[in-house]
């Protein structure tokens, strides 16, 4: 299945992995709880032992995703996704190994995004060599059956049916579109096309064979486990896949985006959806820490700073949500707005004049003198609770943890130092209007309106 953007803190808790764990900690008889290693193929793998935890969590990334793609092969991605998690694996047929895995307690799932593809799977900490075998036969032997690979056409072309009738997917590609035009994040994903019906084994086997190579990949297990024990495993198993002939190709950074644009569709919808997309920091960049925290104030969390911009008073809109999704070759910040038609024009005004002014918001009471903080909300301090209570929440599962080392270990280019929450606790509200004045005030947006067809009553 395709991801959509990182809206939940898994944005935010992939740099906590990165700082809680790819430092070994001594465990009580001074053996290291965790282990990262290369083997000689170019694979990345992250070991981290926790006893207690109910479940054992594995992730292996691939650097394959829709970014991947051109013309010819478009949908090729998630098509090859589909094939590997679903079609027949090197052990036999696709439904038998199915119902293997549900009777061993197995869970399995899929993603693909513009940089990534992740397998993920959830076992019982007993079943973990069975089921990290299982993963390797999945990705690296499956069988493209052709009378399969129809049967997953004729499914994913289903499911582009129903995204084009969801207004908040249709609306995230197409402010892609536009953000990213002329870059391979911006390329259309909805098979306009028809490559996608179009294609066979044999290209599909062309497409993933210069990409599904173990130097391209990066693989997280943490759970209940002998972490000695499952490092040989990883060894034997993992150390005979073979690595790419080339390197990968970089893709590039993305451009700036010249000038802003809008446009209006119509659907048969019930509510009006306001959708306002910028270009955002890149996984990599300095300020992405700063610019979550600020898409969370504004657009997210108990208190959402736009809630009050756009609803006190006349109360332009109904429901508010504000996401980022950090890339490695760039970002995308979306605010949705689900409102009343005639109501758009002025909750357009109202946010470019917020915006026009954020660079003097106070985010915290110590942006004020003391004898004025009282009864002031503290936007900052609210958020950072909020995330700390988060990341206690998400460490607690070890397929979340490890779903997000993977990811970390493929995009990260940059040193880590320090604990994730102090590295919270020492953003200010001057980073936030940095970051904000860097990527929304005054800059260039896309605009998109999905609206009912005129006539159609609430």
């Amino acid at each position: 299945m395709i991801v959509r953007s990182q809206a939940r803190l898994v944005v935010l808790l992939e740099l906590a992995l990165a700082l809680a764990i790819c430092r070994p900690v001594p465990a009580a008889d001074e053996r290291p709880a965790a282990a990262y290693f290369r083997l000689d193929n170019g694979l990345q793998v992250l070991l981290q032992e926790r006893r207690g935890l109910p479940l054992t969590g594995m992730a292996l990334t691939i650097d394959l995703g829709f970014k991947d793609e051109n013309d010819a092969t478009s949908g090729y991605a998630h098509l090859l996704e589909h094939m590997l998690l679903f079609g027949a694996g090197a052990a036999g047929d696709g439904e038998a190994r199915l119902a293997e895995l549900r009777g061993r307690g197995v869970e399995t799932n899929a993603h693909t995004d513009h940089d990534l593809m992740t397998f993920e799977v959830s076992c019982p900490s007993a079943e973990s060599a069975w089921a990290l075998e299982q993963m390797r036969q999945t990705v690296f032997f499956a069988s493209l059956d052709p009378v399969r690979l129809e049967e997953e056409k004729r499914i994913i072309g289903e499911e582009f049916l129903q995204r084009r009738d969801d207004p908040d997917y249709l609306g995230r590609i197409l402010l892609m579109e536009r953000l990213f035009a002329g870059h391979p994040y911006g390329r259309p994903l909805l098979d306009k096309d028809g490559a996608l019906g179009a294609a066979t084994v044999e290209g599909l086997r062309a497409f993933c064979a210069p990409r599904l190579v173990a130097d391209r990949c990066a693989l997280a297990i943490i759970g209940d486990f002998a972490l000695v024990e499952m490092e040989t495993e990883v060894r034997r198993n993992w150390g005979a896949l073979p690595r790419g002939a080339a390197p990968a190709a970089e893709v590039p950074a993305v451009r700036r985006l010249e000038k802003s644009s809008e446009q209006h569709l119509e659907r048969d919808l019930q509510e009006s959806h306001l959708f306002i997309g910028w270009q955002a920091p890149a996984y990599n960049d300095e300020q992405r820490l700063a610019f979550s925290l600020l898409t969370h104030l504004l657009g997210g969390g108990l208190n959402p700073v736009l809630s009050s911009v756009l609803r006190d008073g006349r109360r332009l809109v109904d429901r508010i949500h504000m996401s980022y999704s950090p890339m490695r070759s760039g970002g995308m910040a979306v605010l949705h707005l689900v409102l009343e038609k005639r109501n758009m024009d002025s909750a357009l005004s109202e946010l470019a004049s917020f915006l026009s002014n954020i660079g003097s918001f106070n985010f915290s009471r110590q942006d004020v003198l003391p004898q004025f903080r009282q009864g002031m909300l503290d936007h900052l301090e609210s958020a950072k609770n909020q995330i700390e209570y988060s990341d206690g929440n998400f460490r607690e599962s070890a397929l979340n943890l490890s779903l997000a080392a993977a990811r970390f270990l493929l995009l990260n280019r940059t040193a880590v130092t320090g604990s994730y929450l102090e590295s919270v606790e020492k953003v200010s509200s001057s980073d936030l209007r940095r970051a904000a004045a860097r990527y929304l005030s005054g800059k260039k947006w896309v605009v998109l309106a999905i609206t009912p067809p005129p006539g159609k009553k609430k």
